[in-house]
């Protein structure tokens, strides 16, 4: 796939939750359009390393870095690492997610705290340390899910941090504007991943993608595909937004209701 996008050749990416899933195949695309790719992850060092070497042995150009973004103090560790070893970034990708499975009224202030970290104040830090060594017309692309703006049982917490998130998606794209930086968002239904496993009914989540998204629950290839164009140089007046990668779900009448029953629409 090298060079079918522009403003790949000779760039520095870090994808953040790349050592399995989704981060993984936007790491192995990025790579493939000729950058070179930081793989990240917080605990999976073996993981990590074997996506890096997996990325050298198909011709490209990769290191791992192994660091908590919920942390701000690994985070500036990163950021000192990148800057002496490479002395610039033009694309981050954050793919790290994580978070309590819980009724919003029985959760407890440990566990929003601990989600937010991860999901939220993780974009700040790393806006805050790696924005000094991205140079003008660089990515910043966060993933993000319908549970910013769709209510699902078990995920209020993580629902209510990705919904943070897309608001400092708007702030950081105002902030970063005059150095040149783009800051943009992914928004999707639920789709087959390792992530999804943790939290109770993902089957069922599954299943109703499938129902009612006219093209089904988005395959992890299209959603990667679609972060690498953000990504790309001709993506560079595009900032601030939230795309809806969903296969047509919140554009569609759902076909799950009751027989009888009128259309209802899933848009906001």
């Amino acid at each position: 796939m090298r060079d079918e996008l522009p403003g790949f050749t000779g760039k520095v990416a870090l994808v953040v939750g790349s050592s399995r899933g989704l981060g993984r195949r936007i790491a192995e695309l990025v790579a493939g359009q000729g950058a070179r790719v930081i793989v990240n992850s917080a605990s999976t060092a073996v993981d990590g390393r074997i996506v890096a070497r997996s990325i050298r042995d198909a011709g490209g150009q990769a290191q791992y870095i192994c660091a908590d973004v919920s942390r701000e103090d690994q985070v500036a560790a990163m950021a000192e690492v990148v800057r002496e070893k490479i002395g610039r970034l033009d694309i981050v990708v954050h793919c790290a997610a994580g978070g309590s499975e819980a009724r919003v009224m029985d959760a407890t202030l440990p566990m929003f705290e601990r989600t937010f970290s991860v999901n939220s104040y993780s974009l700040v830090t790393l806006a805050r340390h790696l924005s000094p060594l991205m140079p003008p017309g660089s990515r910043f692309v966060y993933m993000s899910s319908m549970g910013a703006i769709r209510a699902s049982h078990g995920y209020g917490v993580v629902g209510a941090a990705k919904a943070a998130s897309e608001a400092l998606v708007r702030s950081l794209a105002l902030e970063l504007a005059p150095s040149g930086i783009t800051v943009n968002g992914v928004r999707t239904t639920a789709f087959p991943s390792l992530s999804l496993r943790y939290f109770s009914g993902s089957d069922d989540w599954l299943a109703m993608c499938d129902r009612e998204s006219p093209l089904g629950p988005p395959p992890a290839e299209k959603l990667a595909e679609t972060i690498l164009l953000l990504c790309s140089g001709g993506a560079h007046y595009i900032t601030g937004q939230v795309l809806n990668v969903d296969g047509g779900w919140l554009t569609s009448v759902q076909r799950t209701a009751p027989a009888g029953a009128g259309p209802t629409s899933t848009s906001e």
